[in-house]
Order: C-alpha cells, then structure tokens, then sequence
C-alpha cells in the first residue's frame, strides 16, 4: 500500500492575490478550474493517484481467500482499476478542492497558490523531491543520514520539521495508505463467503493500528529524507520556501488539497464493494 515517493506530498504556495478577487460569475469558475487543476499537475497529484489501483489490486491478490474463484478474482480486478481510474479521480479531487474554496470562502487563496507553483523557487523545490524515486537513493540517503549531525544541519531539519507540517506531507501519505487499506479490506469481504469477513470493529482496529504505525515511520524519516534532497539548496533559498509555505492562503490549500484527495479514494473504495456487488 506504501506509494512511490515522488514530488509532492504536499507542497503549495502565494501569488496575485489582488488580481485573484473573488472569484465570482463566468470568468471566476473558469479561474477556479483553472487554478484547481494547476495545483494538481505541480505536484504531481495525478502520478500519486495512478498508483491506488494497482496498490489496492495487488494486495487483495495477497490477501482473497483461497477458495476465491479466478473468474471473481479478476471480476474483482477489473472493477478496482475502473473505481481508481486515474483520470476520473483526477477530476474528483479537482472538483473537491474547488468545492471547498467555495465553502470556506478561499477562492482567492486557491488562484494565488496555482500563480505562486509558476515562480522558480517553487518550481525548484518541487523537482527536488522527484529524486526520491531515483535509483541507488536508499543507498545514497542512508550514507548522508549516518554522517554527523552539524549545527548547520540541526537548524536546516527544524526548519524542514515546520516546512513538512506545513505542506501536509505525513498526513497526506498516512490517510493515502489507510484509506487503500479500508478500501481492500471492504473489497476483500464483498468477494469473500461469511467464514472469511472481517467486521467492522476488526476493520477499525486494523486501520487505527496501521495509521500509528504509518504515522511514526513517517514522523522519523520524511524530515531526513526532505533534509537529503534540499542538501544542496543554499539556507536563504530554504528559508524563502519555509516562509512561503507557512502562509495562512498556502497552509489552507495544502490541507484542502490533502482533504480533497483522501475524499475521492475514499468513494473510490466505496464504488468497489458496491460495484462488485452489483455485478454478481
């Protein structure tokens, strides 16, 4: 269930507030798409979705009874990868994120943080975290992780400590695996006969002991791992990407962007069971 590490998690913004406005009548829903779906490719948000199916896939392949037929287990299949379709979710989360702009009354946060993901320094820093899927990174992070803690380096991770709660990183990738997991475990017992369901209480406790657990191994390495890639990145421009992502219009985003994508997963799993269900 663990994604890829890529770009994103989470990472957002400022820009043209006073040119954003309100938001309002023809031009502003079409700034508002507009803008939504600019967040969504600067952090590669559709990449991160891409991987749902195939996490959910194989691991019920891992978990459906044996007596689970072939015939069901790739009827089973088929209607993971069409709930998690990419582009369908892709949508999903863009027309969430806009929904809560609307509702919360952040139009104009919502185009200033799409303007602010076209400036160099975000864009920089967002390319940074793609290296994290590079070959031979464990072994080059794990051989920067063990040198010795230097000064420089003690006041560079409570900077990225601040930067990494900012931009919704550990929360983002907690609720990612969760929700996948929640959604397996459901899909697992519509395809399963009454011996092999897990009820609901099973079901909570499995999640909840699998968010601490999430939870803790992210606390401990995201900050380092951000610490590896932004190595090399002077403290003036780090300390212009903290102050950047700590403002009020680029913290709200990165907490609508991650709400908004645990929401589209989440009724993709539901149209998992039920699909399946009514497929029978």
């Amino acid at each position: 269930m663990k994604p890829q590490a890529k770009s994103y998690l989470i990472t957002v913004f400022m820009g043209a507030l006073l040119l954003a406005g309100c938001a309002t009548g023809p031009a502003g829903k079409q700034a508002q798409a507009s803008a939504s779906n600019r967040v969504l490719a600067a952090y590669e948000v559709p990449d991160l979705l891409a991987q749902a199916a195939p996490a959910v896939s194989q691991s019920l392949d891992k978990n459906l009874p044996d007596d689970v037929s072939d015939t069901d287990r790739q009827r089973l299949r088929d209607v993971v990868f069409d709930a998690y379709d990419p582009q369908a979710l892709q949508a999903d989360v863009a027309e969430n994120l806009r929904e809560q702009a609307g509702t919360d009354g952040r139009e104009a946060a919502l185009v200033a943080a799409a303007e602010a993901l076209d400036t160099p320094l975000a864009t920089k820093m967002i390319g940074l975290e793609s290296t994290t899927g590079e070959a031979n990174f464990a072994q080059n992070f794990k051989a920067f992780v063990d040198q010795p803690a230097t000064d420089r380096r003690k006041a560079r991770l409570r900077q990225i400590d601040s930067l990494a709660q900012d931009m919704q990183i550990i929360e983002l990738q907690t609720g990612f695996n969760v929700t996948l997991l929640e959604a397996m475990i459901r899909a697992r017992n519509a395809a399963s006969g009454p011996q092999h369901q897990v009820d609901a209480p099973r079901i909570e406790q499995m999640v909840a002991k699998t968010r601490g657990n999430i939870e803790g191994k992210l606390e401990q390495r995201v900050p380092l791992m951000l610490l590896y890639v932004y190595r090399d990145v002077s403290n003036a421009e780090l300390e212009s990407y903290v102050q950047l992502q700590s403002r009020p219009e680029l913290v709200w985003t990165n907490q609508a962007l991650k709400k908004s994508i645990i929401d589209a997963l989440s009724d993709a799993g539901e149209r998992v069971a039920s699909n399946f269900q009514n497929a029978s």
